[in-house]
């Protein structure tokens, strides 16, 4: 086990949600670096540098695919994995992993799926 805890950005516009992932991270010992849109995760994700992203599909100001895409375009946050939150995973999984997500997690996301999830994209910890 490493003493540097893993990093992640954890993006949803709702507020509660928000703080339900916050809670997940602090959990699973890992970092949150909350953002409440899509604007505010691409800053995030290119002066914080996470380990990874997790972000919600729908937000006012852009979708989860249009951060996905975004962060994808970007030299600074291309290597960054990224997870897909969505009510409707399944229908959303394709188009996310051809946008370069890691993978989608259908919501309402529980601890352990959002570990497994994690565990997959940025190792154990």
């Amino acid at each position: 086990m490493s003493d540097v805890k893993k990093r992640i950005l954890v993006v949803d516009d709702e507020p509660m949600l928000l703080s339900m992932l916050v809670d997940f991270c602090e959990d699973l010992d890992v970092v949150s670096i909350p953002a409440e849109n899509g604007t505010q995760a691409l800053e995030k994700a290119a002066s914080e540098k996470p380990d990874a992203v997790t972000v919600d599909y729908r937000m006012p100001d852009m979708t989860g695919m249009d951060v996905i895409m975004k962060l994808k375009a970007n030299e600074a946050t291309k290597g960054i994995p990224v997870i897909l939150l969505s009510a409707d995973a399944k229908m959303h999984e394709v188009e996310a992993k051809k946008q370069g997500a890691f993978g989608v997690l259908q919501k309402p996301v529980t601890r352990a799926g959002l570990r497994q999830m994690l565990e997959g994209c940025v190792g154990t910890w």
